[in-house]
């Protein structure tokens, strides 16, 4: 199968906080979203790589370092750059990865198992169990306590067949729906998304303090 990444970078950060967007903040020397990068072509199973960016930015990243990389002027939303970014690759592909392009430390098999369950299913999306309990509050008390076995937290890469997600994208664009997450969207409309087991060290660095606990395990959990 034929495999398209795409890592929509063209947030701003905000609650990251600082002169620059955090997905380009130098991690171990390099900015964070070269080192995802990077990190998808020594997989070994990207075919082509697509990074969606501020239009202002285009001009700063144009000239990526192999041809099987390309930057594209993402959109306001993270549904408009990821599909900004199926328009910038055509259809050429099986199976698409939409990627944080903040979580620089997916293992390859991982990724391996999420393609071959989104080639068998249509999606699949990697996830961790609930630890902690989950209330519900409203006006400062507590009024709900959620069933946590039921619940987990979504991780990326999420993969899926090109159709599913072009579809999902293409429908939620007319109706106006917005999900925090393509795994989310292909499920609201109907599709199966299956879940792979995440791993705990594949964290989204949001704040200042994620940024301190990846280089403090950066040479640790770089490995393959």
């Amino acid at each position: 199968m034929s495999i398209l990444v795409i890592i929509p970078a063209a947030g701003s950060g905000s609650r990251f906080g600082g002169s620059i967007p955090k997905q380009f903040q130098p991690l171990a020397g390099k900015p964070i979203v070269q080192f995802v990068v990077e990190r998808f072509l020594l997989s070994g199973i990207a075919g082509r790589i697509v990074v969606p960016v501020a239009e202002a930015l285009l001009s700063v990243v144009n000239q990526a370092p192999q041809d099987r990389v390309q930057f594209v002027a993402g959109g306001e939303t993270r549904q408009e750059s990821v599909t900004r970014g199926l328009e910038a690759a055509g259809d050429e592909f099986d199976i698409v990865a939409v990627h944080d392009a903040v979580r620089p430390f997916f293992r390859a098999s991982t990724l391996h198992a999420l393609v071959d369950a989104a080639g068998e299913y249509g999606a699949a999306v990697p996830v961790l169990p609930v630890g902690d309990t989950i209330h519900v509050a409203r006006d400062g008390s507590i009024v709900a306590t959620v069933d946590r076995s039921t619940l987990v937290a979504a991780q990326t890469p999420q993969c899926f067949r090109m159709a599913v997600l072009r579809d999902a994208l293409a429908r939620a664009a007319q109706e106006g729906f917005n999900a925090t997450d393509e795994a989310g969207l292909a499920a609201h409309y109907g599709y199966d998304v299956r879940v792979v087991p995440g791993d705990p060290h594949n964290i989204k660095i949001t704040r200042p303090e994620d940024f301190a606990l990846a280089e403090a395990h950066f040479e640790e959990w770089s490995r393959e």
